[in-house]
């Protein structure tokens, strides 16, 4: 086969969600290894701003294509991005492609590589009406054409399993990186202001009415308040009363990330799932405790650095952020913790699992790859 490997990464917008930074860090990742490929990127128009400063080698080639295949443009783009990633399959010729999210996982084309980062759809149908039709109908065809999946989480390896009937050879688990500057140690000892910091976008998945009722039982013992990053306020739909003591400070840039990161006292990530999630590694590695799900992914995360809650358990979570905020040997071994729990995760050795899944593909050739994948 050719040794150009074409990554589709059109799924990166100019807002960057986790599938996003996957796809930006990944692909910097990728453009800094030395490797025997070519790589061919394609990205639309919307993620330009977040290569501006990359200096790419000679090996790497980017392309960009029309913005309306960004996720930014909501179902429509989605639409069209996935109708694109079957064009693209189609005119691959012997050329291996890769897709960064499960929506450039095409029905057509020669047998390539694609990345499912969840499968959410499936597992909460009742708030994805438009995503769970090709969730049931179109995805499962797809991962059962492709050569190999790709996904961050032993979780999420285990649903495909379950709800596509893939073979677990044919699933490749490769974790994400950390996706912030690491602090320096002694960081984690300096004074954090009283605040509980969560990062996402506030969704159904995202849990946060849990974390609201957590935050009600804790004021009248601890004066803290709560920052949301990612996002717009829910509460002016809702209806409901807005309080001086919760902020959403909606979309923020690296630099606000990290100074949220670096300020707050503690991390709380209760999400009812996650196919991996990065704002708990972004917090250890900056020094913060964190307090996390138990469901999905989160536990691989976290390991044993973290301090794990019942997501639908308001009283359990607000017992669970107590005792983060009034112990300080639990806070301060929990910190130890996630230093070294971050060193696991980098997006070097993200990216150098990706290449060496590409080569062992390419090595197998048209006839015995088109052989291992059925």
């Amino acid at each position: 086969m050719d040794q150009t490997v074409v990554v589709n990464a059109t799924s990166i917008g100019r807002v960057l969600g986790g599938i996003g930074v996957y796809g930006v860090l990944l692909v910097k990742a990728l453009a800094r290894l030395e490797t025997s490929l070519r790589l061919e990127v394609v990205l639309n128009e919307d993620a330009r701003p977040h290569f501006a400063d990359t200096s790419f080698p000679e090996s790497v080639r980017i392309r960009y294509v029309t913005a309306a295949l960004s996720p930014d443009r909501g179902s429509r783009g989605h639409f069209l991005r996935w109708l694109y990633a079957n064009q693209l399959s189609l005119r691959a010729g012997r050329r291996l492609v890769f897709g960064t999210s499960q929506i450039e996982a095409p029905l057509v084309g020669p047998r390539g590589i694609v990345t499912v980062h969840d499968v959410i759809p499936l597992l909460f149908e009742k708030y994805h009406p438009r995503q769970r039709h090709f969730y049931r109908h179109a995805l499962g065809s797809a991962l059962r054409g492709a050569s190999a999946v790709i996904t961050p989480s032993q979780a999420t390896k285990s649903l495909l399993e379950k709800h596509y009937g893939l073979g677990g050879e044919r699933i490749r688990v490769i974790p994400h990186g950390v996706s912030v500057p690491r602090a320096p140690r002694s960081a984690g000892a300096r004074p954090r202001e009283p605040f509980i910091l969560c990062i996402g976008r506030p969704n159904p998945i995202k849990n946060i009415g849990t974390l609201l009722a957590a935050h009600r039982l804790l004021r009248p013992r601890l004066p803290v308040s709560v920052v949301f990053a990612g996002g717009e306020d829910p509460r002016p739909r809702s209806g409901a009363q807005k309080d001086p003591d919760i902020a959403f400070r909606g979309n923020v840039s690296d630099a606000e990330k990290i100074d949220l990161l670096d300020r707050a006292s503690v991390l709380v990530c209760p999400s009812l799932y996650e196919g991996f999630g990065l704002p708990p590694l972004e917090a250890m590695a900056r020094g913060c405790p964190v307090v996390i799900s138990s469901t999905g992914s989160l536990p691989e995360v976290g390991g044993d650095a973290a301090r794990y809650v019942d997501p639908r358990d308001a009283a359990g979570m607000a017992a669970a952020i107590r005792e983060v905020l009034t112990d300080e040997r639990l806070r301060l071994r929990m910190i130890d913790r996630g230093y070294q729990r971050a060193k696991a995760f980098s997006w070097e050795a993200s990216a150098r699992q990706h290449l060496g899944l590409f080569e062992e593909v390419l090595a197998l050739g048209d006839d015995r790859l088109a052989e291992a994948a059925g």
